[in-house]
């Protein structure tokens, strides 16, 4: 028997209800790792992207013509903003200087000649308060009113991009036009951890898209019961199995992988993890 329209309303509530109780929980980790090495507007450009080129995929996956109207029911975009995503080609490249307001800083410093030495055509070095060509102006013109000289200084001097020269007056050089909030090494496991995450969703994916026996392994297993005195040792005792487990599927690759690259060729992999409350473990005992 079909379902009733009350049935069917109940049920979409249920899905709702469902995703709003787990949505902030893996955006909360994204956002954690994203908050101070973009800023909310270049991430929310991207979004946008994304959001109408799925919506497109999605529309064609279920045979329907993906008009700037039914993208812009389905994503929830108004069809002005549609229209300048499709415009973009759903381009989601974000200018350097777009990025973070420290970028967009360090931008204006450079290529602004009202900051630079007239003389040289470089980045001249500003008092940091006053009026006029100052450092302090620089923010105003560059971040806005509502952040503080102070902690723009901060951020600058923490990524070592600017030299304060402490001078009768308090003057600031910049140094690097490279601005880094991260190092290298973080950068690259934020890479590792980005990439290994999409993997993760993507078996989910497939999975609620697949039959039961096309249905690729996605589990885990934890439990809430371990005592904080002993998450070294089992912290220990699983990199162990893991690290042999990995070596299996080392192994199980190299047996089935062709030795040449060749047109055609599909990626396939297997992933190994381990999670839990890493915050328990004492600042700088990490090991």
């Amino acid at each position: 028997m079909a379902n009733s329209p009350l049935k069917s309303d109940a049920l979409l509530h249920t899905d709702a209800h469902s995703i709003a109780e787990v949505l902030p929980i893996l955006l909360r980790k994204i956002v954690r790792l994203l908050v101070g090495t973009i800023s909310f507007p270049a991430l929310i450009d991207i979004l946008k992207a994304i959001y109408v080129e799925e919506g497109q995929n999605k529309l064609e996956r279920a045979g329907t013509k993906p008009t700037k109207s039914a993208l812009a029911l389905i994503t929830g975009l108004d069809t002005r903003v549609v229209s300048t995503v499709l415009a973009r080609n759903c381009d989601t490249t974000v200018n350097p200087e777009q990025v973070s307001p420290e970028f967009t800083l360090i931008d204006m410093w450079n290529s602004d000649s009202f900051f630079q030495d007239p003389l040289s055509g470089e980045p001249a070095v500003l008092p940091i308060e006053g009026r006029g060509r100052t450092f302090q102006t620089l923010v105003l013109r560059a971040i806005g009113r509502n952040i503080t000289v102070k902690t723009v200084l901060d951020r600058l001097l923490k990524s070592n991009t600017i030299r304060v020269l402490e001078d009768d007056i308090p003057r600031v050089e910049l140094v690097s036009l490279e601005y880094t909030p991260i190092s290298n090494d973080r950068a690259q496991l934020m890479d590792i951890t980005f990439l290994e995450a999409s993997r993760v969703i993507s078996a989910g994916i497939h999975n609620m898209n697949s039959k039961p026996e096309h249905r690729v392994p996605q589990q885990g297993r934890w439990t809430y019961r371990l005592p904080p005195s002993k998450y070294r040792l089992f912290r220990k005792e699983a990199r162990e199995l893991l690290q042999k487990q990995i070596k299996e599927g080392e192994k199980l690759l190299e047996k089935f992988e062709e030795p040449d690259k060749h047109p055609g060729q599909i990626t396939v992999g297997i992933g190994w993890y381990q999670w839990g409350d890493h915050e328990l473990v004492t600042k700088g005992e990490e090991k």
